[in-house]
């Protein structure tokens, strides 16, 4: 017998709830409930519902919206069916673009209450067809430099050409996709680069303007790991041509791979030992331990408020389901594991990089700077720097805001390229 969809009902009228319970319960579905957002992430954690129905105006005009943006931090993938009395036009489309899979007026629940029933059972087969995916993108990642990593590859391609997966999930693919090729694309890159100097007449002139202005933005680049340098130079290569409008090059391939290259493998060399003494001591599993949930493994109330209230005021690019993961990969893999991309590396600066506390009804949880990550001046620099490691990945995905142009993409990963490297060369 198929296990009932589990649908969370939020919504501050008792009755409304009342009469979406029953009705919805009469149709073999299992109910669970909330009168606001804020018991709606709780009721989230603990009873892991398939789908939410909320309402739009609850304590605030808005805050259905605020929860769908709460919900899909929490879980990406997560269905939201939004149902308003008062919503405008301009509100459902908001709610679209954050990821509501429909928007239903409450005003007409009657005559729509069957819409209700496909949306509900439509976005959870979707939901489960895109888990499934992201099953297999977590299978690749386990698979990096493995016999397996050709077969997942051309898999992640296939998730990638298909027209209905969750933006969310190519973009994992991508990324994913990226570091199992890595060292394919670097080759590809290198032959590329050497064609097109082979087709110039003479490049030494471009070529010599590149390492003056990379001298001059990162002053003490010779110090950097030959594989960084070299990255460093394609990567400005391609980025000068692609501003003339004179190359063909795949963007996202060349240009994206070889800044962010550049960047994570020096960001690693010059962590290396901190990460490996960091990871090889016992204290870092109760630190992160005390940061996740006993019972569902999500991350500890606590720990996600705190997170919330430091986004305040600063775009982080990465949700609260990537620092889980990568939490729960800490603590699977322990001093084998490996940070697999820049995400990860600054999720684990601003968790563990740096001095800070946070209240727990059982008292403060300290952290003291376990990855002993120094040389930034202050807390706000360490904020900084991870805030553009994680920034430079999810500007390289092209399956992150298509609205925006290449042209834009391109100029932005090479600011925040320059940014983090200038960050990393005060490493110590």
């Amino acid at each position: 017998m198929a296990r009932k969809i589990k649908v969370l009902i939020v919504d501050d009228n008792k009755s409304y709830r009342d009469a979406f319970r029953r009705n919805l319960s009469m149709h073999n579905y299992e109910i669970c409930e909330a009168e606001n957002a804020d018991e709606a992430l709780q009721v989230l954690k603990e009873e892991n519902p398939d789908v939410i129905v909320t309402d739009l105006k609850m304590r605030t005009r808005t805050e259905g919206l605020d929860l769908i943006k709460q919900a899909r931090d929490l879980s990406p993938m997560l269905p939201v069916v939004m149902i308003s009395a008062v919503g405008t036009f301009e509100e459902g489309a908001i709610a679209t673009k954050l990821g509501a899979a429909d928007v239903i007026s409450k005003s007409r629940i009657e005559e729509e209450i069957v819409q209700l029933y496909h949306s509900i059972n439509t976005a959870h087969e979707e939901y489960k067809a895109n888990m499934g995916l992201l099953k297999t993108i977590e299978e690749a990642r386990k698979t990096a430099g493995g016999s397996d990593a050709a077969d997942f590859s051309s898999k992640l391609k296939a998730i990638l050409q298909q027209n209905d997966v969750d933006p969310y999930v190519k973009g994992e693919a991508y990324d994913t996709l990226l570091n199992l090729d890595a060292f394919v694309i670097r080759e590809a890159s290198h032959d590329q680069l050497a064609r097109m100097v082979a087709e110039a007449a003479d490049e030494s002139a471009l070529f010599k303007a590149i390492d003056e202005d990379l001298q001059t933005l990162v002053p003490v680049i010779e110090n950097f790991e030959p594989d960084s340098r070299e990255a460093l130079r394609t990567a400005e290569y391609f980025y000068r041509k692609h501003q003339k409008g004179i190359t063909e090059v795949d963007f996202s391939r060349n240009i994206g791979f070889s800044y962010c290259f550049a960047v994570e493998n020096e960001a690693k060399a010059r962590l290396r030992k901190k990460i490996a003494r960091f990871l090889g001591s016992r204290d870092t599993y109760g630190i992160v331990n005390q940061m996740l949930e006993p019972r569902t493994r999500h991350l500890n109330l606590f720990f996600h408020q705190y997170l919330l209230r430091l986004q305040q005021g600063r775009e982080f690019d990465f949700t609260i389901d990537n620092v889980k993961q990568t939490f729960h990969r800490i603590l699977e893999h322990e001093n084998r594991y490996k940070p697999d991309g820049l995400k990860a590396l600054g999720i684990i600066i601003i968790c563990f990089g740096r001095d800070y506390e946070f209240k727990t009804p059982h008292g403060k949880v300290v952290v003291n700077n376990p990855l002993n990550l120094k040389g930034l001046k202050d807390e706000d620099e360490v904020l900084t720097f991870a805030q553009l490691l994680v920034s430079l990945q999810h500007s390289r995905n092209p399956y992150i805001h298509p609205e925006i142009s290449e042209m834009q993409k391109v100029s932005k990963l090479r600011d925040t390229t320059m940014k983090c490297l200038q960050c990393i060369c005060r490493l110590v």
